[in-house]
């Protein structure tokens, strides 16, 4: 009884999102990044986050709910690190990998953009995955060394009215012994977008970045021809997309937390209006204001602070196109989807029998 109120209540609070209508000018994205291979609740012990069942679920009742809804993640799904032991820990690790590609299969993941980390076990390896899976591996600079893309560049989506392109990339990195080359992102992004420009309504960049590109997206992001760009390899956790012309979102944190988006739209000519950017700041205006006392000194900035406020609502109110971001953390709360959690229940078995413990741990290495 317990577990069918607790379902009932995340069904209702996850599907409703932002009080959103699931109408034909709607999209949801669902996109995750830098799962590093964890498939099950992981985090601080007495509160547990995470796990592909509990994904599922959320996944499952927005599309229940009515809502078009578009699964993507951005890169370092499968591996914790760049290398991999060889023997067991090698073996262990690929296992866990295609408990991954099962539980995505089952979720119906739209597309995934390759990072560093998901070439730990080798390139045929991640290769042998994308045979497995039902969903569509993109990376426009990944490369081998006659200069051929790997993958697939985008993919495009065909959902409600619109065509969504989504482009994948990663940061240049080095994988000794490989046939791997990799390109320029920026100019391998750019070129991409301009080929899809004319096919697609809207375009999303899933960009596996490090610190030092991140810092050139910041500047160059108006110029790529995308229109929201979500990055992975990091830490950080976005809670708007920054108030650039382009919303750069940061998503990674070894699935504990699943990133919902969802676009609105009414006319694709006007900008794309990040509404959490805006909400912010009206929130920031509000608390700063409401620590001033109603003095003639403190007159002029309490008057700039109502006019912030006012253009911030203003914008929204005004928006023909709006992408509303909201952080769904994968706690107790939801339950767990029956069918993936016999995929990850039966790789843990695998693992167990190769003589792999460590990993069944979902703590194991982990400050907390």
């Amino acid at each position: 009884m317990q577990d069918r109120l607790i379902k009932i209540i995340s069904c209702i609070l996850i599907a409703s999102g932002f009080l959103l209508s699931s109408d034909d000018s709607h999209l949801r994205f669902f996109i995750t990044a830098d799962v590093k291979g964890e498939t099950e609740p992981c985090g601080w012990k007495k509160k547990p986050a995470g796990g592909l069942a509990r994904k599922c679920t959320v996944v499952n009742n927005s599309k229940e709910a009515g809502f078009k809804t578009i699964v993507l993640d951005a890169g370092n799904l499968f591996f914790k690190k760049e290398n991999i032991d060889p023997g067991i820990p090698m073996e262990v690790s690929k296992e866990n990998a295609n408990t991954i590609v099962q539980s995505f299969n089952h979720i119906t993941c739209d597309a995934f953009s390759p990072g560093v980390k998901d070439f730990a076990a080798g390139l045929d390896f991640l290769k042998r995955l994308e045979s497995k899976s039902n969903f569509d591996y993109i990376s426009c600079n990944v490369k081998d060394l006659s200069g051929n893309l790997i993958f697939k560049p985008y993919k495009i989506i065909q959902a409600n009215n619109l065509s969504v392109g989504v482009i994948g990339a990663s940061s240049k990195f080095i994988k000794e012994g490989e046939n791997i080359s990799v390109g320029d992102p920026f100019d391998a992004i750019k070129e991409t977008s301009l080929s899809l420009r004319g096919q697609c309504d809207l375009v999303v960049l899933l960009f596996s970045a490090t610190d030092i590109d991140y810092k050139k997206l910041n500047t160059l992001s108006s110029s790529l021809g995308v229109d929201f760009i979500v990055r992975a390899n990091t830490r950080r956790k976005s809670t708007d997309g920054g108030g650039g012309v382009v919303p750069i979102y940061s998503t990674g944190d070894r699935g504990k937390i699943l990133y919902q988006f969802d676009f609105k739209y009414k006319d694709l000519n006007s900008p794309l209006i990040d509404v959490a950017f805006y909400e912010k700041s009206i929130v920031n205006s509000q608390k700063r204001m409401s620590r001033l006392s109603d003095t003639s000194e403190n007159l002029d900035r309490i008057n700039d602070y109502k006019q912030k406020i006012q253009l911030g609502n203003s914008i929204i109110e005004k928006a023909e196109n709006t992408l509303q971001f909201k952080s769904i953390t994968l706690n107790k709360m939801v339950s767990d989807e029956p069918y993936v959690l016999k995929i990850v229940d039966a790789g843990k078995a695998k693992i167990l029998e190769m003589g792999g413990p460590s990993i069944l741990d979902p703590h194991h290495g982990h400050n907390h």
